[in-house]
């Protein structure tokens, strides 16, 4: 179970991450980080997604589960970012709201995308 629930978070922070940098060929790094949220929030909801679909009936309790799940999802986002924000030229470091905003979005999503999985697979 551990496994399944690792890889659902580093699909959710590799996905965040992989918008970001597509995004910063075309965006300037400081639209990039207003629209960040959007990019945490789909793939909160495929972290949600994804733990259904491998735990299916394993899993106990979904919804806590899932929003556990995606709040850690946002905090990994956030703590990369602010990694990778470290390198740049101009230091782009997040604050404690960008990362209220991350854990809160993240989370939210990813319990909806555990709703829908439960409601696709019939569980």
């Amino acid at each position: 179970m551990t496994i399944a629930t690792l890889k659902s978070i580093f699909i959710g922070v590799g996905g965040s991450l992989i918008l970001a940098v597509f995004c910063s060929t075309f965006i300037a790094t400081d639209k990039i980080l207003f629209i960040l949220p959007l990019f945490i929030a789909f793939n909160g909801a495929m972290t949600g997604y994804r733990l259904v679909e491998v735990l299916k009936t394993r899993i106990t309790n979904i919804p806590v589960f899932s929003f556990v799940l995606g709040v850690g999802t946002g905090a990994l986002t956030f703590a990369a970012v602010n990694f990778a924000g470290s390198f740049m030229r101009e230091a782009v470091l997040l604050n404690i709201y960008d990362l209220i905003i991350y854990m809160v979005v993240s989370g939210i999503t990813s319990y909806l995308g555990a709703k829908l999985a439960v409601r696709y697979f019939n569980l």
